[in-house]
């Protein structure tokens, strides 16, 4: 099963477990999810945590008689158990992201100063790309990834529907450090260089980071 199937039968699982049970198995998930366990391997262990509970519910077990009391402990002893994640790959994540966002702006760039010069207009605005703007793209994408990614990470709602919940306090937390970073770069921007950079250049390191993302970041195996 892929990673999305696990998750999805886990969902169902845990719709038929009583409020209790689903709230000891939503503890363990969270907890494991937010450690460097290997996804698939950790998504495979919660898959069966949520069977065995379900079955032991069916015998007239609770999740805390077959786990233990504590949620916390049985996830950490789940997360221990499991292959870790590559340091590297931590880093290399959250490279990945402004890499991405930084490709997705030079193949814009590219379009449509290549659109405007075959069109017959030359105007320099449209070329002109600000430091400030790198910031804040790099830093934007970083949030906006964490955010959805927290997001989706977060069990269903407790009323079994599966459905991810939207933590209004992190999205909180993350938009005023993206607003802080805005008003720190825009009170630098008579510090920071504008570049002009020609639609064709724009091209040619949209198509670099392209291929960046496939043979460095995406690579299989």
């Amino acid at each position: 099963m892929t990673i999305k199937q696990m998750i999805q039968e886990n969902n169902r699982l845990r719709e038929r477990m009583t409020p209790a049970n689903r709230d000891y198995v939503e503890d363990v998930i969270i907890a494991v999810r937010s450690t460097r366990a290997d996804r698939q391997q950790a998504e495979k262990k919660l898959l069966e945590v949520a069977s065995d509970v379900l079955k032991a519910q069916e015998a007239g077990r609770t999740a805390s008689q077959l786990y233990g009391e504590d949620p916390a402990v049985c996830a950490r002893s789940i997360a221990d158990a499991l292959p870790k994640r590559k340091a590297i790959e931590g880093a290399a994540y959250y490279i990945m992201i402004p890499w991405a966002a930084f490709t997705f702006l030079f193949l814009v760039e590219a379009v449509f100063g290549l659109v405007a010069e075959w069109s017959g207009y030359a105007g320099e605005p449209i070329n002109r790309i600000s430091l400030l703007a790198l910031i804040v793209l790099a830093a934007g994408s970083i949030l906006l990834t964490e955010l959805v990614t927290k997001t989706l990470n977060k069990p269903g709602s407790d009323d079994g529907s599966g459905k991810p919940k939207i933590d209004l306090k992190a999205i909180g937390v993350y938009l005023i450090i993206l607003i802080i970073v805005m008003i720190i770069g825009f009170s630098m921007r008579t510090m920071l260089p504008v570049f002009t950079v020609n639609p064709w250049v724009s091209l040619v390191i949209g198509l670099v980071g392209l291929a960046g993302l496939r043979f460095i970041f995406l690579r299989r195996g």
